[in-house]
This record gives C-alpha cells, structure tokens and sequence, in this order.
C-alpha cells in the first residue's frame, strides 16, 4: 500500500521518530505517485494518483470532483500510453473545439448540416489534434480568426467522410491533405464498373437532392459556373436550383459520351459549358455514276387506270339524224351538219400501252445511295455507372 495519509500534524503530541515515520510514508506515496486501489483520502484537486485495481494501471488526475484519465501504465510491458480523450456524438448547434478537446472524436450526426469551429490558435499548444466524423450530414470545419486550414478558409466534409485535424504551432491541417478516397474534390466525376456508387459518390443520374443533406455538392454547384436559372430550363448536362429552397438537381450522365469543353478554343464553337448535342454527321457527299454501253433506247410497257366506264370517240363525220331525215347532205351557212361518232361503253376497263424510246448517245444515270445502320452513330463503347462526388 502506497497511499498514506497521516492525518493533521500536531506537534504537541508526535514524537520526532513518528513523524520521521509518517515523512517517511509520504515520501513513498509521492515516489510511486500515490498508487492505489482508490482515490486516495487526502486528495485535493490537482493531485496525481495510478489505479492499479487491474492491469494496465490508470494514470488519472483529480480535478476537485472526479478524476480526468491521463493514460495507462502496461506493467507487464513497461510502457505507457496516452489516453485518447473521448468520443462526443453532436446532433445539432455544431461545437467549438478547444484546448480540452485535444484527441476528442466528434461525431457529428442530425438533420441539417452542422459546423465544428476551433478556438483561436494562441489558445491551443502544438499537436493539439480531434477527429472529425461528418455522420449523415455535412460538416463545415471553420478555424477562429480568420486561420486557415488546409491553405483554405473551411474544411467541408461530405456525409459519411471523416478527418483528423492538427494544429502544428502555426497552421491548421487534416489528413485529407495527404490524399486517397477523401481528397477526390467534391463535384468530380468518375466511371465504375460496377451497379452502385463507391463510397462518398452518388449516380450522376438528374436527380433532385438535398442542400443541408449535400452541402458539399450544393456550394460546388453554386460556385460551378454551370447552375441553370431555374429548374424549368435545367439541361442534363448542368446543375439546376430544385425547388429554389431546399433541394437542388445534379447533372445527368446516363447514356451519354463526354466531351471536353472548347472553353474558348476553335472547335466545337460556341457551345455553353454543360450543354449537349445530338448525334450527327459531318457534311458530305457520295458520287455515283452508272456508266452506259453507248448509245441505247429503253423498251416500255404499262397499262393505263381504268376511270370507270366510258366511250372512245372516232375520226370520220356522220350526217346528223335531224338533216339526214329530209334526205340530203348539206353543207354551208358556217353550220355543221355532221358530228364524230364515239364508242359505246363497254363498263370500266384498261388500255396495254407500249414503245421504245428514242435512241440518245452514250449517257449515264445519277443515283443515291442509302446506307443501312442503327438509330444511332457511335463508337465502340462499354457501359460504366456515371458518379459524381459529394
């Protein structure tokens, strides 16, 4: 038993060598750090104690009303290790991390969107470092003071991400700096093989979504130069307002080839950034000539439509009936007495018809030709699931 406690000194009533023995007791608990099983009875706040109730031992400092865990001594291995501060789940409001918070894990987790500020950095010391988890909602990581983080003025974290921020002495920094999944810019497109978005990306399928959800995707848009005006006049290839309040719209990669942007350069010109264009063929033609033998003509037949039925009429004159019954022709006084005869009706029917064309010299025949193919022009292509990052 290491922990002593002699109680109030009174110097009336011990002797030297009891409170030699007493001094002597004290120095043991202050060299082992006053190891015990409990707090030890004469603690005041700001005392150091192990408890070495089981293995490893716990390193704790009583604070006046409780003991704050320091680390833990492995007497078996001889080491001791840091005591990671602890993990705090935040639903709403945000928090401000401090120097206490230093190896605190924030989960932040709720319905909307939500911000972790840090205290300015001449109240924090070297090292200070938290870890960030953005749950199901954004989250904006904001240094005090105008300080940057990341060389930016925020950090923001899409749902589902995570960080570790560190402070060095002079500038704030988070493990996303160093690369992999999380430090894909947010608002980047990719291509998977597969049926489902990899982790922190969504189908970049046209559809609506929410702001507080996606802060993250929704500032890019914002910032993207490529935000139609309304949701009425959106276009697959841009991002659209949603409701103009809660809800915005993504772009839409599906079935689609992309195309770099001439952003000025002379092809492809003038198109808007994000606008599309259907297939189409550049301008051509296909000359054919069908040569002749030389001179020619072209046999004929065809067979006329019937009409119905009808009469034919004749060449040769008939003396009409009304002069005929007196009995004499009669011609004169500019009055025609005659008329051509016509046929009688044999009901509806048609007429053979047959030729030869005039000869002409040696010619050709102009001709288009009309090439069978797909609804569609196109490459040789694969299919990928097009994912845009949040």
């Amino acid at each position: 038993m290491t922990q002593f406690s002699f109680g109030t000194i009174v110097a009336t009533t011990k002797s030297g060598s009891a409170l030699a023995s007493d001094l002597n007791s004290w120095r043991d608990a202050v060299h082992t750090q006053h190891k015990g099983p409990t707090r030890p009875t004469y603690a005041v706040p700001g005392l150091s104690w192990l408890n070495d109730t089981a293995a490893p031992w716990k390193d704790v400092v009583y604070d006046g009303a409780s003991d704050a865990l320091r680390g833990f001594v492995d007497p078996a291995t001889h080491r001791y290790s840091l005591a990671g501060n602890y993990a705090v789940t935040i639903t709403s409001g945000g928090v401000i991390a401090k120097l206490s918070d230093w190896g605190t894990l924030f989960n932040i987790r709720g319905a909307a969107a939500q911000t972790v500020a840090i205290q300015t950095k001449d109240s924090l010391l070297p090292g200070w470092w938290i870890r960030v988890i953005a749950g199901n909602v954004a989250v904006t990581i904001d240094p005090f003071g105008g300080e940057t983080i990341d060389g930016a003025g925020t950090k923001l974290l899409s749902a589902g991400s995570s960080t570790t921020v560190f402070y060095d002495g002079a500038n704030f920094y988070t493990d996303q700096s160093s690369g992999g999944a999380t430090d894909f810019p947010i608002g980047g497109i990719v291509y998977a093989p597969s049926n489902a978005p990899p982790t922190g990306f969504l189908r970049m399928n046209g559809s609506l979504l929410d702001r507080a959800t996606y802060a993250g995707l929704w500032g890019f848009a914002q910032a993207s130069g490529n935000l139609a005006a309304s949701d009425s006049i959106w276009t697959e290839g841009k991002f659209s307002p949603g409701d103009g309040l809660n809800t915005f719209r993504i772009p839409d990669g599906r079935g689609n080839f992309l195309r770099s942007w001439a952003d000025g350069r002379a092809l492809d010109t003038g198109r808007a950034l994000g606008s599309s264009q259907t297939d189409d063929f550049q301008s051509h033609s296909h000359p054919i000539t069908v040569t002749a033998g030389g001179a020619h003509s072209h046999t004929f037949s065809d067979t006329s439509s019937s009409a119905g039925a009808h009469t034919h009429t004749t060449t040769g004159r008939t003396l009409k009936n009304t002069v005929a019954a007196f009995g004499f022709d009669y011609v004169g006084n500019g009055v025609d007495f005659y008329t051509n005869p016509a046929t009688g009706s044999a009901g509806a029917h048609t007429h053979a018809i047959g030729g030869t064309t005039s000869a002409f010299a040696a010619h050709g025949h102009t001709a288009t030709a009309t090439a069978a193919g797909a609804a569609e022009t196109r490459p040789v292509n694969i299919a990928l699931l097009a994912c845009i990052k949040y």
